[in-house]
């Protein structure tokens, strides 16, 4: 996978509706243990210029939440289409940018994006980028006994949720296994985590805002 100074990814689609079906889980799907510490949160500011209807939004900032909610972090989700300045807030701000089609084609055009592609994390700007009609279509493309619009929910939350990882994991974020994978999964119907040293990665990180907040 090429780097252009923004990481390319592809997150591992799965469609969460598989509470009666978790015992397929790997062990390194299993949600990570927590520490003590006060809870974390990151905001998340969603641009929605693909115009996804708000159920389509709702079911993926329930995946996003239920994602991050596994390592003990809570995430507000934002629609807003203004820009995400510095804050001093005892939080992490970043922005997901939910792409139209002509929004993509000319991104995909100008970048000479690969089609397998879901979406980009710029780590410089603290943005995510969605591809959300590559999203659609694969998800019309893998069999399913659920509804298209409840699967691609789940996918776009669950592609949001990979590319945040890579903002807060920053370069060299990719796992063999869970929610950092590169491949995509069409198969896979439980939910995906980050793995323990991810997971302790995102919550050190995430400690560094609100000591900064705290000491002013």
């Amino acid at each position: 996978m090429t780097k252009t100074g923004r990481q390319a990814t592809a997150a591992a689609l799965v469609t969460g509706l598989a509470m009666a079906m978790g015992a397929r889980a790997s062990a390194n799907d299993k949600p990570i243990a927590t520490t003590g510490q006060r809870e974390m949160t990151i905001v998340v500011h969603v641009a929605n210029y693909a115009a996804l209807s708000p159920p389509v939004l709702a079911g993926a900032r329930a995946r996003v939440a239920k994602v991050y909610a596994g390592i003990g972090v809570r995430t507000v989700w934002v629609e807003s289409e203004d820009t995400v300045r510095p804050r001093q807030d005892g939080q992490f701000h970043l922005t997901v940018i939910l792409l139209s089609r002509n929004m993509a084609a000319k991104r995909i055009s100008a970048q000479r994006i690969a089609n397998r592609v879901l979406g980009q994390a710029h780590l410089a700007s603290g943005r995510a980028y969605i591809f959300c009609d590559r999203i659609a279509a694969v998800r019309r493309g893998a069999p399913t006994l659920f509804s298209i619009s409840t699967l691609f929910s789940i996918s776009l939350g669950n592609v949001i949720a990979h590319e945040m990882g890579h903002l807060l994991l920053r370069e060299n974020s990719h796992s063999h296994n869970g929610l950092m994978r590169a491949i995509v999964d069409l198969h896979a119907i439980h939910l995906q985590n980050f793995d323990q040293a991810q997971a302790n990665a995102i919550r050190t990180m995430l400690v560094e805002p609100a000591a900064a907040a705290t000491a002013r």
